[in-house]
């Protein structure tokens, strides 16, 4: 089921940027999870990848995967003396150093701290601290993956889905023949791209399709945009969508 979305996106002591993937494709999971371990090395930040008993368990052929295109990137630096393990940025990033690899010396706490990393009840540093953090949602808005639309570009009926669902979806789509309908697939469902208010606004009528029982990702579409999503079919029997199931409940809709 896709039970987790609140899960992943709403736990933790306090408030920080994150990212939230769910992988639709096998290519995709091998592609997003590189990404996930770059983009958590890069900002400093949880990366969820949101997976499911279904799609572990999918077996398709399919090309060969872009191992060549994958780097892996380094964002560890040699600390000099005066370094300071969080030092407020213009962007929310520190540069990240470890103990023993430079001249610095590095101070990490849970707590709300300083920029040394100590301990601090002081009331402007708090604010400051969290400012930073959050202010790293600025860079990692223009790394978001835009999803991926199939079907007409002049779509009066949008579906909209994420992960596993995709494949049965898209093909549900794809057997109606309407030259009216497109489909929306997720692979990043936080933070969501800035186009998705373009998407959804272009469409007359909106169905989304998701594996759990209040509309996760409907809610969180709604808590960006505004925009209620009132047209949901949701099933959380345990067992997967099959495509006949989709298009007869698409049928009812439309």
């Amino acid at each position: 089921s896709q039970e987790d979305l609140n899960l992943a996106l709403y736990s933790g002591t306090g408030e920080f940027p994150k990212i939230i993937f769910a992988p639709g494709k096998l290519e995709d999971a091998f592609t997003l999870t590189q990404k996930a371990f770059n983009l958590a090395e890069k900002y400093q930040i949880p990366v969820f990848i949101l997976s499911d008993q279904y799609f572990a368990d999918c077996y398709y052929n399919i090309p060969s995967l872009p191992v060549d295109d994958i780097k892996n990137e380094n964002h560890l630096i040699k600390t000099p003396p005066e370094y300071k393990r969080y030092l407020i940025t213009h962007d929310g990033i520190t540069p990240r150093g470890i103990p023993g690899y430079g001249e610095g010396l590095v101070v990490v706490d849970s707590d709300e701290h300083d920029e040394e990393g100590h301990i601090t009840e002081e009331f402007d540093m708090t604010v400051n601290m969290q400012n930073k953090r959050m202010k790293k949602l600025e860079a990692i808005e223009k790394e978001v993956i835009e999803p991926e639309l199939t079907g007409s570009e002049h779509y009066d009926i949008l579906l909209i889905g994420w992960g596993s669902t995709c494949g049965a979806i898209k093909e549900a789509s794809a057997s109606l023949k309407r030259d009216d309908m497109a489909f929306l697939c997720f692979n990043q469902v936080y933070p969501l791209h800035k186009k998705t208010d373009y998407y959804i606004k272009k469409a007359k009528k909106l169905i989304i399709i998701e594996n759990n029982l209040t509309g996760q990702l409907a809610k969180l579409i709604r808590l960006d945009t505004g925009i209620e999503i009132k047209n949901k079919i949701l099933k959380y029997n345990g067992l997967p969508f099959s495509v006949e199931e989709i298009v007869e409940q698409i049928k009812g809709i439309i």
